[in-house]
Parts: C-alpha cells; sequence; structure tokens
C-alpha cells in the first residue's frame, strides 16, 4: 500500500496532541504514520501506552500502515551498552508497537526499524511526501517527487 506519510518523534506527538493540534483521523485516513522515540530513551511500556493513546484516539484504526524508526539505545553523556542490551531494548519496544498496532489495527502493514528519525546513521523519508510500504517483499519505498 501506498499512503503519503504523517508523523514523528512520540516525544514530540504527545505535545502536539495536547496543543490540541493533532490532525483528524479523517485526514490522517490511508496515510502512512512515521513514528520514533528520541535519546531521551523511554521504555517499552512507555511507548507501549503512547501507541494505545493513538489507538483509542483512532488513529491507528484509520492509518494504512506504521512505520517505526530504529530506536536509539544510547544517549550522549551515558556509556554505550552492550550489543546485548541494546538489542532487547529495541526489540521490547518492537513488540510494544506490534501487539498495540495489531490489536487497534491488525490489517496494517506494521514496519519496524528503519534507521530514521533519532537515529545513526539516518535516512531521510518524505515527511508528507509518499511511502509505500510492501509486507510481502519486506521493503519500504519512499517517492521524494
Amino acid at each position: 500500500m501506498t499512503g503519503p506519510t504523517w508523523g514523528g518523534c512520540l516525544e514530540v506527538l504527545d505535545w502536539i496532541a495536547l496543543a490540541a493540534r493533532m490532525p483528524s483521523n479523517d485526514d490522517l485516513a490511508g496515510s502512512i504514520l512515521l513514528l520514533g522515540t528520541s535519546e531521551g530513551l523511554p521504555s517499552a511500556d512507555t511507548v507501549r501506552h503512547w501507541l494505545r493513546a493513538l489507538g483509542e484516539r483512532g488513529t491507528l484504526a484509520t492509518v494504512a500502515g506504521v512505520v517505526v524508526a530504529r530506536p536509539p539505545a544510547s544517549s550522549l553523556g551515558q556509556l554505550r551498552p552492550d550489543v546485548r542490551t541494546r538489542t532487547a531494548w529495541r526489540a521490547a519496544q518492537r513488540d510494544a508497537v506490534i501487539e498495540q498496532v495489531g490489536f487497534y489495527n491488525p490489517e496494517a502493514v506494521v514496519c519496524v526499524g528503519p534507521p530514521f528519525g533519532h537515529t545513526r546513521p539516518q535516512w531521510v523519508l518524505p515527511y508528507g511526501g509518499k511511502v509505500t510500504l510492501d509486507g510481502n517483499g519486506r521493503r519500504l519505498i519512499a517517492s521524494y517527487r
């Protein structure tokens, strides 16, 4: 499926919602939701709660797909965790996302792990542009026109 993108860092979307600046679910119908987290390193439970809030709002049910950036697993000024710890951190967040999107929209294509947002290295995705999610082919295709 192909759709226009909308979204951002979950921490910032929280602020946008509190400021009553979220687009309506009608405006997001058929879109591809781009989500990520920051170097603030929110836990998998916090990510689960944010996704649940988007689900209860009806947003997850209206989008065609969800792409979640590879979560940062370390922060500046902190000792970088070992590979096993970083892998477990990312897996817990992935599982939280898949659980919540699956509950609110079992038909949505979910892609977790592309390097965009607050991660290094970093892809640039077309915010407001078109993205195609090919679940069967396990591909994400971005259009920059």
